[in-house]
C-alpha cells in the first residue's frame, strides 16, 4: 500500500470514527428528551441532564413508567423508521462522512432501544429494568425482554451491513467504515459520557454503570456486520473523506458544549 492509499484509509478512519461519535450524541440527546418531553406532557418538570432525566415532582407508578419506556421506545422506532426511509431515499449519497453521521444516529438508535432489553434479566438498571421493576414484573417478563433485545442485534447488524457495502469497493473499505470507527469511536464516547457523570450531581451506582455500559455497546453492530456477504461490496472506488472535516468537528463540539451545559441540568419549563 503505498503513502496515498494509507493516508485515504486513515481519513476515512478517523471520520467514520468522528461520525459515530457525533451519531451517538445526537441519539442520547434525542433519547433523553423523549423522555422529558413524555414527562412534561403528563405534568411532571423534568429536569434533563446529559444522559438521565428527573422529574419534579416525583409522578407515581404509571406515569414514571411511560415516561421510562418513552426513551426506548422512541430510540427504537424512530431508528427502524429512519432506516426504512432510507432504503427508498438514500440521504447524503455522495458525502460519505454525513452518511456516516446519518447511518450511525439511525442505527445506535436501534441499539439504544434493543440494549435495555438486552440487560433487564442481567442488570436490573436503565429504562426498561426500571420500568419492569416499577410494574413488578414477573421473572418471565425480564427473560423475554433479554431474548428480545438479543434476537435483534444479529438483525440491526446485518441491516447495517447494506449500506456499508453500498459505501465499500473492498473489505478493507467496510473494516475502515465500520470496525475500526467501532473501536476508536467507542472510546471516544466512553470519555465524553464518563466526563458527563463526573460533572453531574448523579450518584446513583446503578444509573452510573448503565450509562458507561451504554456507551460501551451503543456500536456492537458494527463488526457483527462484517460477518454478512463478507467479500461483497457495491462501490466502485472507496469513500473519500478529506481530514479535518471542519464542519463536523464544529458539531461535536457544539454537542459537548451543550451537553457539559446540561450536567448541572435542562429545566423544562
Amino acid at each position: 500500500m503505498d503513502q496515498v492509499q494509507a493516508r485515504k484509509r486513515s481519513h476515512t478512519i478517523l471520520g467514520s470514527s468522528l461520525a459515530f461519535v457525533i451519531g451517538a450524541t445526537i441519539m442520547i440527546l434525542l433519547h433523553e428528551t423523549a423522555h422529558a418531553v413524555t414527562g412534561a406532557l403528563q405534568g411532571y418538570y423534568p429536569t434533563q441532564l446529559a444522559f438521565a432525566v428527573d422529574y419534579t415532582p416525583p409522578p407515581p407508578t404509571i406515569p414514571h413508567v411511560i415516561a421510562l419506556l418513552a426513551g426506548p421506545a422512541f430510540s427504537l422506532l424512530s431508528g427502524v423508521a429512519g432506516i426504512v426511509v432510507d432504503r427508498f431515499v438514500t440521504l447524503f449519497r455522495d458525502r460519505p462522512f454525513w452518511r456516516m453521521v446519518w447511518l450511525w444516529t439511525l442505527f445506535a438508535s436501534v441499539q439504544e432501544g434493543l440494549g435495555y432489553l438486552q440487560i433487564t434479566a442481567i442488570l436490573q438498571a436503565g429504562d426498561t429494568g426500571q420500568a419492569f421493576a416499577l410494574l413488578e414484573a414477573p421473572p418471565t417478563a425480564y427473560v423475554i425482554g433479554t431474548v428480545i433485545g438479543w434476537a435483534g442485534l444479529p438483525l440491526t447488524a446485518w441491516a447495517f451491513s447494506v449500506p456499508i457495502r453500498a459505501l465499500a469497493s473492498s473489505v478493507d473499505d467496510k473494516q475502515d467504515l465500520a470496525t475500526w470507527p467501532w473501536l476508536i469511536g467507542t472510546g471516544g464516547l466512553l470519555v465524553l459520557m464518563t466526563l458527563y457523570v463526573l460533572l453531574s450531581p448523579v450518584n446513583e451506582p446503578a444509573t452510573i454503570v448503565a450509562v458507561l455500559a451504554g456507551a460501551l455497546s451503543i456500536g456492537v453492530y458494527a463488526p457483527m456486520s462484517m460477518m454478512f456477504r463478507t467479500k461483497q461490496c457495491d462501490a466502485p472506488s472507496p469513500p473519500s473523506m478529506p481530514w479535518p472535516p471542519v464542519a463536523g468537528l464544529i458539531t461535536l463540539g457544539a454537542f459537548v458544549v451543550f451537553n457539559l451545559l446540561l450536567t448541572q441540568g435542562w429545566i423544562w419549563l
